[in-house]
């Protein structure tokens, strides 16, 4: 019985909860780490991709977080990972691209095991599965949502424990959203 009641629950918020959708802009203006977007992204906390736009292609610049409508700042500024790859990391300036949530269509999913194919098929999202974050941390990986983000290719984190559920930018390492289940 208890099994339906989740199940009933899960069922209800996941028809509730929309994962906000990738959001496309560009820089309006910078003052040292302080970043305006033409655009604002729709929640405080959401990471985005800074992207610059080059003759030899697109290049990673680094990752902000909205801290407000009129405001983002730099969090990373090695969004892909790879120290040894680039010596030279140049900062975001006005017209480069901006991809606000960044990867949200892949989370990581932590929930009970009764529930869990449930909100798999009802949040439309691809999950990938906890083990593997069980074994990069079994094997050294930081409890560090991000660099585990970097590695795999996630942009959410959603963790539930039957009661409420937390949608968690897995760059900017902030609940962007938190809702209770009953």
């Amino acid at each position: 019985m208890k099994s339906l009641i989740l199940l009933f629950l899960v069922t209800l918020f996941c028809h509730a909860v929309t994962i906000p959708n990738k959001v496309f802009t560009t820089i309006s203006s910078v003052n040292g780490a302080n970043i305006e977007l033409s655009e604002p992204l729709p929640i405080n906390g959401m990471s985005a991709l800074v992207v610059r736009e080059t003759n030899s292609g697109d290049y990673a610049l680094a990752f902000i977080k909205q801290v407000s409508s009129s405001k983002s700042v730099i969090i990373d500024t090695d969004p892909v990972g790879g120290d040894k790859l680039a010596k030279l990391k140049p900062i975001p300036k006005v017209g480069d691209r901006v991809i606000g949530g960044f990867n949200y269509d892949k989370a990581l999913l932590l929930a009970p095991k009764n529930s869990y194919n449930q909100i798999v098929s009802q949040l439309g999202v691809k999950t990938i599965d906890p083990k593997i974050y069980e074994v990069y941390k079994a094997n050294g990986g930081s409890n560090n949502y991000k660099d585990f983000a970097k590695l795999v290719g996630i942009g959410l984190v959603i963790v539930t424990d039957g009661n409420t559920i937390k949608i968690i930018d897995a760059i900017s390492q902030e609940v962007i959203l938190k809702e209770s289940v009953k």
